[in-house]
Protein backbone atom coordinates (compact mmCIF):
# COMPACT_ATOMS: atom_id res chain seq x y z
CA UNK A 1 0.00 0.00 0.00
CA UNK A 2 2.80 2.19 1.12
CA UNK A 3 4.76 1.84 -2.59
CA UNK A 4 1.24 2.27 -4.34
CA UNK A 5 0.92 5.88 -2.45
CA UNK A 6 4.76 6.61 -3.26
CA UNK A 7 3.82 5.57 -7.12
CA UNK A 8 1.14 7.61 -6.86
CA UNK A 9 2.63 10.56 -5.19
CA UNK A 10 5.61 11.13 -7.56
CA UNK A 11 2.88 11.12 -10.46
CA UNK A 12 1.14 13.65 -9.28
CA UNK A 13 4.18 15.52 -8.51
CA UNK A 14 5.40 15.56 -12.12
CA UNK A 15 1.83 16.44 -13.79
CA UNK A 16 1.41 19.57 -11.51
CA UNK A 17 4.91 20.40 -10.21
CA UNK A 18 7.26 20.39 -13.21
CA UNK A 19 9.66 22.87 -13.84
CA UNK A 20 7.85 26.43 -15.04
CA UNK A 21 8.85 27.85 -18.21
CA UNK A 22 7.61 31.15 -20.06
CA UNK A 23 4.50 30.34 -21.45
CA UNK A 24 4.02 34.20 -23.12
CA UNK A 25 6.16 37.05 -23.25
CA UNK A 26 5.84 40.77 -23.42
CA UNK A 27 9.34 42.42 -22.69
CA UNK A 28 9.24 46.05 -21.83
CA UNK A 29 10.79 47.34 -24.60
CA UNK A 30 12.40 50.52 -22.34
CA UNK A 31 11.49 53.42 -23.91
CA UNK A 32 7.76 53.38 -23.97
CA UNK A 33 5.65 55.28 -21.15
CA UNK A 34 3.27 53.45 -18.62
CA UNK A 35 -0.43 53.58 -18.14
CA UNK A 36 -1.91 54.28 -15.20
CA UNK A 37 -3.76 50.92 -13.72
CA UNK A 38 -5.53 51.82 -10.19
CA UNK A 39 -8.32 51.39 -8.04
CA UNK A 40 -7.95 54.54 -6.25
CA UNK A 41 -10.04 54.62 -3.02
CA UNK A 42 -10.12 58.31 -2.61
CA UNK A 43 -11.00 59.19 -6.26
CA UNK A 44 -13.19 56.44 -7.95
CA UNK A 45 -14.04 58.20 -10.59
CA UNK A 46 -10.66 58.32 -11.75
CA UNK A 47 -9.92 54.21 -11.49
CA UNK A 48 -8.70 53.40 -14.48
CA UNK A 49 -8.01 49.59 -15.52
CA UNK A 50 -5.60 48.36 -18.35
CA UNK A 51 -6.18 45.48 -21.02
CA UNK A 52 -4.05 43.75 -23.45
CA UNK A 53 -4.88 40.61 -25.22
CA UNK A 54 -3.14 36.90 -25.21
CA UNK A 55 -3.69 33.52 -27.16
CA UNK A 56 -3.29 30.01 -25.52
CA UNK A 57 -2.16 27.28 -27.58
CA UNK A 58 -3.13 23.76 -27.13
CA UNK A 59 -3.54 21.96 -24.67
CA UNK A 60 -3.73 24.57 -22.36
CA UNK A 61 -1.94 26.19 -19.62
CA UNK A 62 -1.19 25.59 -15.57
CA UNK A 63 -0.59 29.11 -14.92
CA UNK A 64 2.27 29.56 -12.28
CA UNK A 65 3.55 33.35 -12.16
CA UNK A 66 2.13 36.52 -13.10
CA UNK A 67 4.77 38.97 -13.79
CA UNK A 68 3.78 42.64 -14.21
CA UNK A 69 6.34 45.32 -15.08
CA UNK A 70 5.32 48.71 -13.87
CA UNK A 71 6.70 52.07 -12.56
CA UNK A 72 6.16 54.01 -9.38
CA UNK A 73 4.99 57.79 -8.37
CA UNK A 74 4.31 57.35 -5.10
CA UNK A 75 4.11 55.22 -2.01
CA UNK A 76 3.41 51.95 -2.84
CA UNK A 77 3.42 51.42 1.49
CA UNK A 78 0.20 52.76 0.84
CA UNK A 79 -1.28 49.67 -1.71
CA UNK A 80 -3.60 47.94 0.54
CA UNK A 81 -3.72 44.80 -2.56
CA UNK A 82 -2.71 44.02 -6.20
CA UNK A 83 -5.72 42.74 -8.59
CA UNK A 84 -5.09 40.29 -11.36
CA UNK A 85 -7.78 38.94 -13.85
CA UNK A 86 -8.04 37.29 -16.87
CA UNK A 87 -11.03 38.42 -19.23
CA UNK A 88 -12.79 37.59 -22.14
CA UNK A 89 -12.88 41.18 -23.38
CA UNK A 90 -11.23 44.26 -22.38
CA UNK A 91 -13.68 46.07 -20.14
CA UNK A 92 -14.13 46.36 -16.45
CA UNK A 93 -17.20 44.70 -16.51
CA UNK A 94 -16.42 41.63 -18.74
CA UNK A 95 -16.89 38.01 -17.62
CA UNK A 96 -13.86 36.60 -15.31
CA UNK A 97 -12.14 33.66 -16.51
CA UNK A 98 -9.52 33.69 -13.68
CA UNK A 99 -8.02 35.86 -11.03
CA UNK A 100 -5.27 36.10 -8.50
CA UNK A 101 -4.75 38.75 -5.49
CA UNK A 102 -1.79 39.60 -3.11
CA UNK A 103 -2.65 40.52 0.09
CA UNK A 104 -1.44 42.69 1.92
CA UNK A 105 1.13 44.14 -0.21
CA UNK A 106 2.74 47.32 1.11
CA UNK A 107 5.92 47.65 -0.61
CA UNK A 108 5.46 45.85 -3.11
CA UNK A 109 7.75 48.01 -5.53
CA UNK A 110 7.46 48.73 -9.42
CA UNK A 111 6.50 45.09 -10.58
CA UNK A 112 3.70 43.17 -9.54
CA UNK A 113 4.15 39.62 -8.92
CA UNK A 114 1.62 36.91 -8.84
CA UNK A 115 2.72 32.99 -7.96
CA UNK A 116 5.76 31.79 -6.43
CA UNK A 117 6.56 30.01 -10.15
CA UNK A 118 5.79 26.38 -8.46
CA UNK A 119 2.20 26.24 -7.07
CA UNK A 120 -1.04 26.32 -9.43
CA UNK A 121 -2.76 30.02 -9.80
CA UNK A 122 -4.89 29.02 -12.01
CA UNK A 123 -5.67 26.50 -15.28
CA UNK A 124 -6.45 28.25 -19.03
CA UNK A 125 -7.74 26.23 -21.57
CA UNK A 126 -6.94 27.07 -25.38
CA UNK A 127 -8.17 30.80 -26.22
CA UNK A 128 -7.99 34.07 -26.94
CA UNK A 129 -8.17 36.21 -23.55
CA UNK A 130 -7.53 39.46 -21.89
CA UNK A 131 -5.36 40.62 -19.24
CA UNK A 132 -5.74 43.10 -16.41
CA UNK A 133 -3.72 44.04 -13.42
CA UNK A 134 -3.81 47.24 -10.84
CA UNK A 135 -3.23 48.63 -7.41
CA UNK A 136 -5.68 49.15 -4.86
CA UNK A 137 -4.74 52.23 -2.77
CA UNK A 138 -5.43 55.90 -2.54
CA UNK A 139 -4.04 58.89 -4.45
CA UNK A 140 -3.88 61.15 -1.80
CA UNK A 141 -1.56 61.44 1.26
CA UNK A 142 1.39 60.75 -0.58
CA UNK A 143 0.42 57.21 -2.48
CA UNK A 144 0.52 58.60 -5.69
CA UNK A 145 0.02 56.48 -8.93
CA UNK A 146 1.10 53.25 -10.31
CA UNK A 147 1.69 52.80 -14.05
CA UNK A 148 2.01 49.66 -16.11
CA UNK A 149 4.65 49.86 -18.74
CA UNK A 150 4.02 49.81 -22.44
CA UNK A 151 5.72 48.36 -25.10
CA UNK A 152 6.14 48.35 -29.01
CA UNK A 153 5.40 46.75 -31.55
CA UNK A 154 2.35 45.83 -31.29
CA UNK A 155 0.97 41.96 -31.42
CA UNK A 156 -2.56 40.70 -31.72
CA UNK A 157 -4.58 44.11 -30.70
CA UNK A 158 -3.52 47.09 -28.86
CA UNK A 159 -4.14 47.53 -25.06
CA UNK A 160 -7.51 49.12 -23.80
CA UNK A 161 -7.99 51.82 -21.70
CA UNK A 162 -11.26 51.57 -19.42
CA UNK A 163 -12.33 54.36 -16.80
CA UNK A 164 -15.78 53.74 -16.02
CA UNK A 165 -16.14 56.45 -13.71
CA UNK A 166 -15.18 59.08 -16.56
CA UNK A 167 -12.98 61.00 -14.32
CA UNK A 168 -10.21 61.36 -17.29
CA UNK A 169 -12.50 63.27 -20.01
CA UNK A 170 -12.28 60.26 -22.31
CA UNK A 171 -15.92 58.39 -21.44
CA UNK A 172 -16.57 55.42 -19.43
CA UNK A 173 -16.72 52.87 -22.01
CA UNK A 174 -13.28 51.03 -22.75
CA UNK A 175 -11.48 53.00 -25.71
CA UNK A 176 -8.41 51.62 -27.33
CA UNK A 177 -4.79 52.85 -25.86
CA UNK A 178 -4.06 54.94 -29.21
CA UNK A 179 -7.23 57.37 -28.02
CA UNK A 180 -5.08 58.25 -24.72
CA UNK A 181 -2.11 57.76 -25.25
CA UNK A 182 -1.06 59.41 -29.03
CA UNK A 183 0.15 55.77 -30.34
CA UNK A 184 -0.76 52.12 -30.56
CA UNK A 185 1.18 49.66 -27.66
CA UNK A 186 0.78 46.68 -25.95
CA UNK A 187 0.93 45.99 -21.93
CA UNK A 188 4.24 44.47 -21.11
CA UNK A 189 3.66 41.19 -19.42
CA UNK A 190 5.21 38.03 -18.37
CA UNK A 191 3.31 34.27 -18.05
CA UNK A 192 4.95 31.37 -16.55
CA UNK A 193 3.96 27.87 -15.67
CA UNK A 194 4.02 24.42 -17.35
CA UNK A 195 1.33 23.21 -20.35
CA UNK A 196 -1.38 20.51 -18.95
CA UNK A 197 -0.57 17.34 -19.70
CA UNK A 198 -1.94 15.88 -23.41
CA UNK A 199 -4.37 13.25 -22.99
CA UNK A 200 -2.34 10.56 -23.90
CA UNK A 201 0.10 11.22 -20.94
CA UNK A 202 -2.85 11.10 -18.72
CA UNK A 203 -4.22 7.69 -20.23
CA UNK A 204 -0.64 6.43 -19.16
CA UNK A 205 -0.73 7.31 -15.79
CA UNK A 206 -4.00 5.69 -15.13
CA UNK A 207 -2.58 3.07 -17.19
CA UNK A 208 0.00 3.00 -14.56
CA UNK A 209 -2.24 3.08 -11.63
CA UNK A 210 -4.28 0.47 -12.56
CA UNK A 211 -1.36 -1.78 -13.25
CA UNK A 212 -0.27 -1.23 -9.78
CA UNK A 213 -3.73 -1.78 -8.25
CA UNK A 214 -3.97 -4.91 -10.40
CA UNK A 215 -0.63 -5.89 -8.71
CA UNK A 216 -1.46 -5.52 -5.48
CA UNK A 217 -4.29 -7.26 -5.82
CA UNK A 218 -2.35 -10.54 -7.00
CA UNK A 219 -0.15 -10.50 -4.20
CA UNK A 220 -3.04 -10.10 -1.72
Amino acid sequence: MKRLLSMAAIAALILTNATAQVLYDQAYDGTSSGAVAQDFTDFPNFSTYEFDDFTVGAPGWIVTRVTIPGTERGNSNFTTSLELRILDAPSASATVVASATVSPAAGHGPNLVFGDGVNPLFTLTPGNYWISAWVRRPFGGGGGQWYWLRTTPVSGSQHFFHNPGGGFGVGNNPVPGQNVFGSAADLSFRIEGVLIPEPASMIALGAGLAGLLALRRRKK
